[in-house]
């Protein structure tokens, strides 16, 4: 069987005892197993988990949202609760899988491994969204500082681009945080 460590999280206690040792007779490594009322997420910061299976009887998106963002692990939600708003409501919250039936240890290794490719897939689009909001804003940015220099010193848009990357440059930082720097000078220069 898998050797993924599962932190199990469970708003029963009888159940996930019964899931708990299911799982380790099933030959699974749990590395954490947590009841939903008794949990507090500032005292458990390092589950030191691969992957959690989050089993509930009746899914509370804050609940959902906590463990999804807490600790960034791809989060597999078991349920009998197959209510349509419920799902949408858990799916928000960023579960990466949403499984309307109990936790079958026969079919477990591979529920996770795709709920381990969605979740990196999920994370690699929105790590590509945030590296293209950044560009996008260090190019507005570097525009406004241009333009600022263009009007401050009557350069061309090359000789304004050239020394705005010289400087960034000679300050080793970026050219988006050198643009940065000029409009945040010109902004405390002028009063605003």
């Amino acid at each position: 069987m898998s050797k993924l460590r599962i932190a199990l999280i469970d708003d029963d206690l009888e159940r996930a005892q019964f899931i708990h040792a299911s799982l380790l007779k099933h030959n699974f490594h749990v590395s954490a197993c947590l009841i939903v009322d008794t949990l507090d997420m500032v005292k458990v910061k390092n589950l030191n988990a691969d992957i959690i299976l989050l089993n509930m009887d009746h899914p509370q998106r804050d609940i959902i949202e906590s463990c999804v963002s807490q600790y960034e692990l791809p989060t597999v939600l078991f349920t009998k609760n197959a209510h349509k708003e419920t799902i949408k409501s858990a799916i928000d919250a960023g579960v990466t899988a949403y499984i309307v039936d109990g936790i079958d240890p026969s079919k477990l290794d591979h529920i996770m491994e795709i709920s381990i490719e969605q979740f990196r897939k999920h994370k690699k689009l929105l790590d590509d969204l945030k590296e293209t909001q950044d560009k996008l804003a260090d190019r507005k940015d570097i525009d406004r500082a241009k333009a600022l220099l263009i009007q401050l010193h009557g350069l061309s848009e090359e000789q304004a681009f050239a020394l705005l990357r010289k400087n960034s440059m000679s300050h080793r930082v970026t050219l988006g945080d050198m643009a940065r720097r000029l409009l945040e000078a010109q902004k405390l220069l002028s009063g605003q």
